[in-house]
């Protein structure tokens, strides 16, 4: 988290950034109990736990700032009436406190309502709750971290919500724990790092290998898959980098090989009343090209990844390049702010854009590799694609694609723009940018930006 904090880690104090620690000394008992008293309840145990470890937290996410200390956490209609006010109006719910309303049921069905994870519908909350909600965090990016009394476990886990601004309605999780693994495995999504649960953060040393504890015993009642841990490049995730005396975690057999393309194929199936459907979805990882065919055709789908291949394998490879994306800017109408951009450096926008507001996309790249100078006077030919991942609502969709020629220069410097854009769903979208050249072996330029924000 400090190391992407950018220019931001230098408001830090200089003791925090050395020790990599951007927690507090945990909130004594007697601190947790004088919370509890003024706020006339109970706090659930995994947050209770939580402060007990550091009480409060110096920065979360990209969305969300500080995580409140005992002394701060309050409900939130005293910290944002008027926020609670306006969610209230736009979902049309009467207050109990209303006229002629003695006990309204609740806004949403049971059978709607408690479902969380991939099944969750963020839309489908009941707003009436957040008269009574916890917040424990800073209002950060138009967004705060809520905890819902009105939802309690057997466990006495309190219901967690991540409430934004640019969502439909919230994210849900069944406890304060939840909603934090999430966040972690959410921020490390879009730095584009593997996520190590907390059970197997705790990792066991067997035969000079460094394993996930959960593998381990996997291993243990499968004997086929320990047979062939021998023959196989294993790498684990770790939290932190491996000091010089450590052991490495992964099994190198050869340097020789190297991966062509990687493709996966997924099997979906649709029940009607009376009959059910299948399609098969294969994809070429690489380029992001995809293909869909009625029913299980394996034999369809064997010909198009050979056709796939036959294009990557039969290209001469004295031609081989590779491209690397160099910057994304964005351009807006001529009423808004100036233009935005974003490279590698500084992958996030600095400011939102609206709801249906129209925009274009302008991609600089360049062709880097020792043989770029050898394919003077030769034409490039470039396919440039966008696609858009609303992290709300999990649907991608494509922006653009664009196919360019122009001549190879000594110092190539390329651009391609993408006709004019418009979103229409508020939320937080990762852009993702594929450029594949069309008449060379190439490896595609590639660029990931974790966030844009509509709102």
């Amino acid at each position: 988290m400090i190391e992407s904090m950018g220019n931001e880690r230098n408001k830090l104090p200089p003791a925090v950034i050395e020790s990599g620690w951007l927690g507090y000394p945990g909130a004594t008992e007697e601190q947790i109990a004088q919370a509890e008293t003024r706020l006339g309840t109970a706090l659930p145990p995994s947050y209770r736990a939580f402060l007990k470890v550091t009480n409060g937290w110096r920065q979360m996410t990209p969305f969300i700032y500080r995580l409140w200390s005992t002394e701060e956490i309050d409900w939130f209609t005293v910290r944002h009436p008027d926020w609670l006010d306006t969610l209230l109006e736009k979902s049309r719910y009467l207050s109990p406190t209303a006229p002629n309303v003695s006990s309204p049921l609740p806004s949403i069905p049971d059978e709607d309502y408690f479902a969380y994870g991939d099944e969750q519908d963020c839309r489908k909350i009941r707003v009436e709750y957040l008269q009574t909600a916890l917040e424990i965090s800073q209002r950060g990016e138009a967004a705060i971290y809520l905890l819902n009394p009105q939802i309690v476990t057997e466990a006495g886990e309190w219901e967690a919500w991540f409430l934004g601004d640019w969502l439909p309605g919230a994210d849900r999780y069944r406890s304060f724990q939840d909603m934090m693994q999430a966040e972690y495995e959410n921020f490390l999504e879009l730095r584009e790092t593997p996520a190590v649960p907390v059970s197997t953060a705790v990792m066991e040393r067997s035969n000079n290998l460094s394993v996930p504890s959960d593998m381990l015993s996997q291993a243990k009642t499968t004997p086929s898959n320990m047979k062939n841990f021998s023959n196989k490049r294993l790498e684990i995730p770790f939290e932190k980098p491996f000091e010089k005396n450590d052991v490495q975690p992964i099994l190198e057999i050869s340097d020789e090989w190297g991966k062509v393309a990687s493709f996966t194929v997924e099997i979906q199936s649709k029940h009607r009343e009376k009959y059910s459907e299948q399609r098969t979805i294969v994809r070429h990882i690489e380029t992001e090209t995809i293909a869909i065919y009625p029913n299980v055709d394996t034999k369809t789908v064997q010909r198009w990844i050979s056709a796939q291949l036959k294009v990557i394998i039969n290209q001469p490879l004295e031609e081989t390049v590779d491209l690397e994306i160099a910057q994304l800017r964005m351009i807006r109408a001529p009423q808004t702010e100036t233009e935005m951009m974003v490279d590698r450096a500084h992958p996030l926008f600095s400011a939102p854009i609206a709801i249906g507001e129209p925009f274009t996309l302008e991609v600089s790249m360049n062709i880097v590799g020792s043989t770029a100078v050898s394919l003077a006077e030769r034409q490039l030919v470039y396919q440039t694609q966008c696609f858009a991942h609303n992290l709300s609502t999990q649907i991608k969709t494509c922006l653009g694609d664009v196919i360019t020629k122009a001549p190879i220069a000594d110092q190539p410097v390329y651009t391609a723009r993408f006709p004019e854009i418009t979103l229409h769903q508020p939320g937080i979208y990762r852009l993702t940018i594929w450029v594949t050249l069309q008449n060379m072996t190439a490896s595609p330029g590639y660029f990931k930006v974790p966030m844009l924000q509509v709102v």
